[in-house]
């Protein structure tokens, strides 16, 4: 992976060049030696390091490697202070800069010659390592199975949306009965096999099964309980999972108590996965309620010695696919739905040729031996290949090899096929916890943050980012867990990753790439850490408070105490010496005690974040359940900081520095509605691409944002806006818009303005109570890219031009909430082509009988109907013609008839 390192430093340099032009002239010349210096060693690199996978390489060209990661790594330490230097000059007051013109030429030649020195230094090193290279490493034959270097592939996004298939249908069915049929009293199902063998994506079929849905009223789905889990953790997990609206108590005999009172009268699910063997787990399930219901807990793999002491437990034990099924599922994954490969090169020689169906799939059954996971990746990597002979190439040398090793090998081949680009983007899930589902839209923030990602060929950086996690799960490395209701473009809105790819990503990472994570006891030096990632686990190691963490670059910290720890400026001086990475303990008197782990039972805990806005390369921060009043001024001296994520709800206020990132990209401030404004110089920055929050005042006048993507949980100001025009006039490129405090005099110029906003895909507008939605916004031409609506207020059905026809063409999901609709109204909504989903909510529709026709092709693709609160409702009549229409769900709907 140091390869994808240097070849990320190597674009850096290039964007380099062009950026500060003006202030290298002749430094430029020294750059663009480096550069090319780095480019050929990145080709060496490139093959040691697929030599280390494939035939574990050789103790000299490892640390060849390692010397060559850390010099690339320099450069971009050397890159990153000087931007740093030249951008924090750039932010000075306009006094101060006038006081700079005098020595503005003598600063520059001081820049200048400083960068030369360094960059002389680096290529002196990458001389003397390519000299050490000659002299120390022999150059010998390398053995046959590092001469299989990767083939050239076919970079596609084909399959991606494909349905996940895993052959178990016995199994399944099995499975399927043991959650929701048999035995009332409460159960445990024990899901037992080899990592890879399919448990979790059989799991996964069954619970989304609508019987199995509907069976349950209440689910914990997949929860992954760390190391060294306590019972209190586990319950509080629990809880959290199954009622994630409500505040988690603060004890433990709390947390029992509540999620007694929750659960009781339930029929529950709840997933278990990330077993410890020292844990007991009848304690946890003597607090879960059993009554007859027929409730069901599932554990992922053995009980971990405990099944002495727990009753009721049913195994099912996954084996591996018998060569029908692995024939099936390898030709699924391998050639599609439509059973021929996607390159017209492949000719005559698709799996329909029974001779070389024979040949190939002789060698495929023995080489996955109907391991799921080894047919899956397999068969994605060979769907790539464009000709036959690779197919060949690749199964001869899979087949050479140990059968302990082939999944290995898969896995490293599968690795070493993606393009740079993609190994990084594949990497950075080495810091994120397993056995989660990963919001698509957070992950390509992040990846846009980190550099991974850059415009191309017309599309933004969020299209890349969404088409490398396509490209990553057509390959079979990420798998999606909810493409969401749309129905015309299938956005990504959810993904996770198999246990097997997330630790060959963290063995990766540790032995090749530069991303290094820490997130249990062992935290090394600080100087030399670059990504830190903080869970909140116990008895984790210190960090000393004088610990500057000079080359970090991303900070995310994960805390989930039951009652999170509060922090006060004012107790500043009593934690100065309290630094642990995961906790922070400040004993009452000043000075007193040494820094330990938290007890959740105990209150009025301080947390500082100075020492972390030491780290001035920070690129990335997010912070979630840390309890902060205020954030330092100091962070506005983070000048690289592209991503902010605070997720607290004590948070009162940004500090006014905020507004000097100049290279801030998102803003992420949701769950802190008690921050309602942002200095006014914030809505300057021009590199700003999402702003999340929950009540953000949105100012009268904005500067260009052309970059703005998302703009979600801001609120009008109550006064009109000024020369009629609003600030989203400002954010042409808007795909997302969530906005709230609507009154009715800001519709004529929000009409206009979304005449503009024709990228727009989701939609969430509030009026203010007493104030209307105009009927109009359904006729938007410009609102053709729309695929999700949500309405909160009265629809004005008499507004002018009411009597157009609705032109949202792609609106595939309608939430409407006290919209008093008629029917006349809800018969326009059947004109809606793509329209799959409909939500009408707290007096949404008025009248007492509702129905859907198909007179005209209306609803033809509905599919899901939710009802909700609507008093007056005596009976909904569907329509039999509506057959993709499923059963509507009806809550709280007092008059309807049964």
């Amino acid at each position: 992976m140091a390869d994808s390192a240097v070849n990320f430093v190597v674009g850096r340099l290039g964007e380099f060049v062009v950026k500060e032009a003006a202030l290298l002239q002749e430094v430029g010349n020294d750059v663009m030696l480096l550069k090319d210096k780095l480019q050929w060693l990145q080709m060496f690199v490139q093959m040691a390091d697929h030599e280390r996978r494939q035939a574990g390489g050789g103790a000299y060209k490892d640390v060849w490697v390692q010397q060559t990661r850390e010099v690339a790594l320099e450069v971009e330490d050397v890159l990153d202070e000087f931007m740093l230097r030249v951008d924090i000059e750039h932010a000075l007051p306009l006094w101060n800069k006038l006081l700079k013109i005098l020595s503005t030429c003598g600063t520059q030649i001081s820049v200048r010659h400083a960068l030369s020195r360094r960059i002389s230094m680096i290529r002196a090193r990458l001389e003397q390592i390519s000299q050490h290279r000659k002299d120390y490493i022999p150059d010998e034959q390398s053995p046959p199975a590092a001469k299989a270097a990767p083939s050239p592939s076919i970079t596609t996004t084909d399959g991606w949306d494909d349905e996940p298939r895993t052959g178990f249908t016995e199994e399944s069915s099995s499975l399927e009965h043991m959650l929701i049929s048999g035995d009332t009293k409460r159960s445990i199902v024990s899901i037992v096999g080899e990592s890879g063998i399919g448990k979790s994506t059989l799991l996964r079929m069954v619970l989304d099964r609508d019987v199995v849905k509907k069976h349950f009223d209440a689910h914990a789905y997949w929860l992954n309980l760390p190391p060294r889990t306590t019972k209190a953790d586990a319950l509080c997990l629990i809880y959290k999972r199954v009622c994630p609206s409500a505040r988690s108590p603060v004890t433990e005999e709390k947390i029992r108590g509540a999620l007694k009172e929750y659960l009781e009268g339930k029929r529950y699910v709840i997933v278990l996965d990330g077993m410890d063997k020292l844990f007991n787990w009848s304690s946890v399930l003597s607090v879960l309620p059993d009554d007859d219901l027929g409730s069901r807990v599932v554990i992922m793999d053995a009980l971990c010695g405990n099944e002495a002491t727990i009753t009721g437990v049913r195994v099912l034990r996954v084996p591996h696919l018998n060569n029908e099924e692995s024939h099936y599922l390898f030709c699924r994954h391998a050639l599609g739905s439509g059973n021929k490969h996607l390159s017209k090169s492949f000719g005559s020689k698709d799996l329909s040729n029974r001779e070389f169906n024979k040949k190939i799939m002789d060698k495929v059954l023995k080489i996955t031996t109907g391991f799921p996971l080894a047919i899956q990746l397999l068969g994605r990597l060979l769907r790539r290949k464009e000709f036959p002979d690779q197919w060949i190439n690749v199964l001869n040398h899979l087949n050479d090899m140990e059968r302990s090793s082939r999944l290995e090998r898969i896995l490293a081949l599968s690795f070493d096929d993606l393009p740079h680009s993609l190994k990084l983007c594949f990497l950075y899930f080495s810091m994120m916890p397993l056995n989660i589902n990963y919001t698509a839209a957070v992950l390509v923030r992040r990846w846009a943050a980190e550099g991974f990602l850059k415009p191309n060929k017309g599309e933004s950086m969020e299209d890349v980012g969404y088409n490398y996690l396509k490209e990553l799960i057509s390959r079979g490395m990420l798998n999606i867990s909810w493409k969401g209701p749309l129905t015309s473009k299938g956005l990504i809105r959810s993904v996770f990753i198999h246990r097997r790819l997330h630790s060959m990503a963290r063995l990766e990472t540790q032995k090749g790439s530069f991303l290094d994570i820490y997130d249990s006891t062992d935290i090394p030096s600080s100087a030399v850490v670059r990504h830190l990632f903080i869970k909140n686990f116990r008895n984790v190691a210190d960090i000393h408070k004088d610990a500057p963490f000079p080359k970090l670059r991303s900070l995310r910290c994960h805390f989930s105490n039951p009652e999170p720890v509060r922090y006060h400026f004012s107790e500043y001086w009593k934690i100065v010496r309290c630094n642990s990475p995961e906790y922070l303990r400040c004993d009452s008197a000043a000075g007193g005690g040494d820094a330990t782990a938290i007890n959740v039972d105990q209150p009025n805990h301080y947390y500082s974040l100075k020492h972390l806005l030491r780290s001035k390369l920070l690129r990335v921060i997010e912070l979630r359940g840390l309890q902060l009043k205020k954030l330092p001024r100091a962070i506005g001296d983070l000048v690289h900081l592209r991503y902010l994520c605070i997720r607290s709800s004590s948070l009162v206020e940004l500090p006014s520095t905020i507004a000097k990132l100049s290279n801030l990209q998102t803003l992420d401030i949701q769950e802190t509605g008690r921050v309602q404004k942002v200095p006014q110089a914030f809505w300057l920055i021009p590199t700003l691409r999402h702003v999340l929050a929950e009540k953000l005042t949105l100012p009268n006048s904005v500067g260009l944002l052309k970059n703005m993507q998302t703009l979600r949980g801001v609120v009008v100001c109550a006064h009109p806006w000024h020369k009629n025009k609003s600030p989203l006039h400002k954010m042409v490129n808007l795909r997302r818009l969530e906005i709230s405090g609507l009154k009715d005099h800001h519709w004529v110029i929000l009409l206009d303005a979304f005449e503009r906003l024709e990228s727009l895909i989701r939609l969430h507008l509030k009026a203010s109570r007493g104030d209307t939605i105009p009927i109009t916004l359904f006729t938007r031409s410009s609102l053709r890219h729309l695929q999700l609506l949500e309405l909160h207020g009265r629809i004005d059905m008499l507004a002018e031009g009411a009597e157009a026809p609705f032109a949202l063409e792609n609106l595939s999901w309608l939430l409407l909430k006290s919209s008093l609709v008629g029917q006349d109204f809800i018969d326009k909504l059947g004109t809606l082509p793509r329209l799959a989903e409909l939500v009408l909510s707290n007096e949404a529709f008025q009248g007492r009988e509702l129905v859907f026709s198909h007179g005209g092709s209306g609803f033809g693709n509905l599919t899901d109907l939710l009802l909700r609160e609507l008093s007056e409702l005596e009976e909904c009549k569907i329509d039999p013609a509506l057959t993709k229409l499923k059963k509507p769900e009806v809550v709280s709907c007092a008059m309807m008839k049964q």
